[in-house]
């Protein structure tokens, strides 16, 4: 699909800045879920303070744990609001200059250009809709902040299968038909 054409600036720009920012919001979001979970931390904090002679309540303790965490959710809001942008350009650029993403559904297609198209737009059904329920958590009304956040939570399972489907195809490209193309990704 990829493979005769010339990747422009804006392309690769777009590119790498969703990957960037997209990989940083991972990775807040496995912290929260694993070392820097409020319970687990809570008990490090709570552990540290006998050590010092300091009892404090198990409440006490989230409270603090939960405060530590509120920076590093900032930066998945900051970061949040880069991919809003970020997609946003990249659907301007798909429908005004992405060509080879109307050709992937065109008679001429071949089953592989199909199925990549089908799973990019996948990944960008699954962006938009962390994209949309992150914006509402933010912004929306409060009646639907919990379902808006079970929605937001779920969308990070299309990430993780997209990310191995990505590199599982460059694997294959690389060293068959669309050989370069990791090259011309980063250098057009």
């Amino acid at each position: 699909m990829y493979s005769q054409h010339h990747f422009p600036l804006l392309h690769r720009l777009l590119h790498w800045g969703l990957a960037l920012t997209m990989m940083v919001m991972l990775l807040t979001v496995l912290l929260r879920m694993g070392w820097m979970d409020k319970n687990h931390m809570a008990a490090m904090i709570d552990q540290g303070l006998v050590k010092l002679g300091i009892i404090i309540t198990d409440k006490q303790a989230v409270s603090i744990a939960r405060a530590i965490r509120g920076v590093m959710f900032k930066w998945h809001v900051y970061f949040g609001y880069g991919v809003t942008g970020l997609v946003f350009a990249r659907f301007i650029y798909m429908f005004k200059w992405g060509t080879h993403y109307q050709s992937a559904f065109s008679s001429q297609a071949t089953a592989k250009q199909k199925a990549q198209a089908w799973v990019y737009w996948g990944f960008y059904a699954g962006v938009a809709t962390s994209v949309i329920t992150g914006l509402l958590l933010e912004f929306g009304p409060q009646a639907i902040e919990r379902q808006a956040e079970i929605l937001h939570q779920l969308a990070l399972w299309y990430f993780i299968p997209f990310i191995c489907l990505h590199f599982a195809g460059i694997l294959l490209a690389e060293p068959g038909s669309d050989k370069g193309i990791v090259s011309k990704m980063i250098g057009g």
